[in-house]
């Protein structure tokens, strides 16, 4: 599918140590560099480490050790520091264009003062990676307005430049993304058409406007997170879709449709995955 988002005109490819697809793109990018068809310039690579453990997603070497919570500062600098070569060395791409924290910490987790020094340990890796160039960008994902402040009370010299947070028509997290905005970090939404238990394409408000505007509920959904001010990641596996949620950019949904949508937002819009507010 990474040779078709390619050929159709996708330039940002969203990866993680989690995901085990390092090579496989290092991979296809190889091909597209050695016939000509891209350069490393063309190319936007956003990765993550720093993932807590799950049991039945995963490896052990993708995640954090299942010990997290009882990691030393210094034993989470050395992991991190660890993954963030292992992913330069699998991709070998010469460096990360974006690189973030994938989780504040572990799930549910509620030790506050011992999850502070292991996200800051994790943060101070990929502020000196900054430095020396190996990460063009760094930032995070997951994390709440709590999480940023106390990172930043803690000695954080760099500010995140993104936080990626998962978004769409079902589920805003204002006060994370009020707070970011306030402070110049980007936000980047994930899974923005939903996944699963959540069906933004078959939603009748977003199909409705999407016939106003002659176009498809994906494309509502999306344009509707950008006139917000997201930048976006999408997946999808189907070629058609690959290029039609591309073409965003000829039309404007007008305030009505845009209160509609926000209409939409609820607590429990997500589509699975942990809030940020129940890790410490």
């Amino acid at each position: 599918m990474l040779t078709l988002a390619l050929e159709s005109g996708i330039r940002h490819i969203d990866t993680a140590l989690m995901y085990r697809s390092h090579k496989q793109v290092s991979y296809v990018l190889a091909n597209f560099f050695a016939s000509g068809k891209l350069t490393r310039d063309d190319i936007f690579i956003t990765s993550k480490i720093f993932h807590p453990p799950t049991f039945g997603f995963g490896t052990a070497g993708s995640s954090m050790p299942e010990n997290l919570d009882l990691m030393t500062p210094q034993q989470v600098t050395e992991r991190v520091t660890f993954d963030f070569e292992r992913t330069l060395e699998e991709l070998g791409l010469g460096y990360i264009d974006l690189m973030l924290l994938h989780w504040p910490s572990n799930f549910h987790s509620t030790d506050v003062e011992g999850n502070a020094a292991r996200r800051l340990a994790a943060w101070n890796v990929l502020e000196k990676m900054y430095e020396k160039g190996w990460a063009r960008a760094i930032g995070v994902s997951n994390f709440s307005e709590h999480h940023l402040e106390r990172l930043k009370n803690d000695g954080a010299v760099v500010v995140p430049m993104v936080n990626q947070i998962e978004a769409s028509v079902f589920m805003q997290w204002t006060n994370i993304t009020s707070y970011c905005k306030e402070n110049d970090i980007r936000v980047h939404a994930y899974s923005p058409l939903g996944r699963g238990v959540t069906h933004v394409t078959s939603d009748p408000i977003v199909l409705s406007i999407a016939q106003k505007y002659d176009k498809d509920a994906g494309q509502i959904a999306l344009r509707y997170l950008l006139q917000l001010d997201y930048g976006v990641t999408f997946l999808s596996t189907s070629e058609s879709r690959l290029t039609s949620n591309q073409q965003l950019y000829d039309f404007e949904l007008d305030d009505n449709d845009m209160m509609r949508l926000s209409s939409l937002n609820v607590p429990d819009g997500t589509w699975g995955l942990v809030s940020p507010y129940d890790i410490s």
